[in-house]
């Protein structure tokens, strides 16, 4: 019965959403196999949230006439819960209206104590990639906050990105809305630090876990969006990547808005943010591709 209420609240969350884009879910593993665990795939507060999750999944929007580029999108929440309402769900829609085809994320959480390790949302993403690429050459990647972390770090880690491994080449950009970039001092309070890094962790550990230190010659060209006074994802994130960006030769287009804050998804009604989608749409149009 708790199920089916968790089922039937899902559905009206997200409905508004579905009737607008075609939806087709997709598991990214086997149903009883140790990437997953018994229970409902999700589940989902009444905002939205998801807060855990047993079975990781891919939900496919697909536009009503394909212009042939895709956009794998993960929300962000600290991974500690995951925004699809507010923010993957309204992406994934605006990308559809465009002729994109976008790919949603839910990943597992690294903080519910999975015995795999911290590492399962990054095996998650690279188990996504491995679905999508083969019908989805060009791929690029969405990901908001702790969503963009998860993204950048996985498709950019050395043993994410064996020549072995197709899905290390199918990316041919990130679109990185207020990430967490870095668990470094000085940005080593955050929920992000807390849940991967912790408390007492060393130096190697939180360049582990940190963005700029995996960036490398080869990385996806850059797409960056940021507030001045965001509290949880302060700019020298930004000034981290960029860093790592320019050492590497990595194209990055970085837009910094004086006022937004944390988490505003599609940007604020009235507010320069909100101009932010657009400058991505055109920023996507003009991406090199490759096959």
């Amino acid at each position: 019965m708790i199920t089916d209420w968790i089922r039937g609240l899902a559905t009206l969350i997200f409905l508004p959403f579905l009737a607008q884009a075609s939806a087709e879910k997709i598991m990214l593993w086997p149903t009883g196999g140790d990437q997953t665990r018994p229970g409902p795939s999700v589940v989902i507060t009444p905002q939205g949230k998801v807060t855990e999750v047993n079975a990781p999944f891919l939900t496919l929007y697909s536009p009503k006439t394909f212009n042939g580029k895709t956009v794998l999108i993960a929300a962000g929440g600290g991974y500690r819960r995951i925004e699809q309402a507010k923010e993957a769900i309204p992406a994934a829609h605006f990308l559809t209206q465009q002729g994109f085809r976008a790919y949603v994320l839910t990943y597992r959480l690294p903080s519910a104590h999975w015995p795999q390790g911290k590492d399962v949302a990054m095996k998650d993403v690279r188990q996504a990639l491995r679905i999508i690429h083969h019908q989805n050459p060009h791929l690029s990647v969405l990901g908001f906050s702790a969503g963009a972390h998860l993204l950048a770090l996985a498709i950019n880690r050395a043993e994410m990105t064996q020549k072995d491994d197709n899905a290390a080449f199918s990316v041919e950009g990130m679109a990185l809305i207020y990430p967490m970039i870095s668990v470094e001092s000085p940005l080593d309070h955050s929920a992000t630090h807390r849940v991967l890094a912790g408390p007492h962790a060393s130096r190697q550990e939180e360049a582990k876990w940190s963005v700029q230190s995996v960036i490398h010659d080869h990385s996806p060209p850059l797409f960056v969006i940021e507030s001045v006074d965001d509290p949880i994802a302060p700019p020298q994130n930004g000034f981290f990547l960029q860093h790592a960006a320019t050492q590497h030769h990595v194209p990055m287009t970085w837009i910094r808005y004086a006022t937004g804050g944390h988490g505003f998804g599609l940007g604020q009604k009235g507010m320069a943010n909100s101009a932010w989608p657009e400058h991505y749409l055109a920023w996507l149009n003009q991406l090199p591709t490759h096959n």
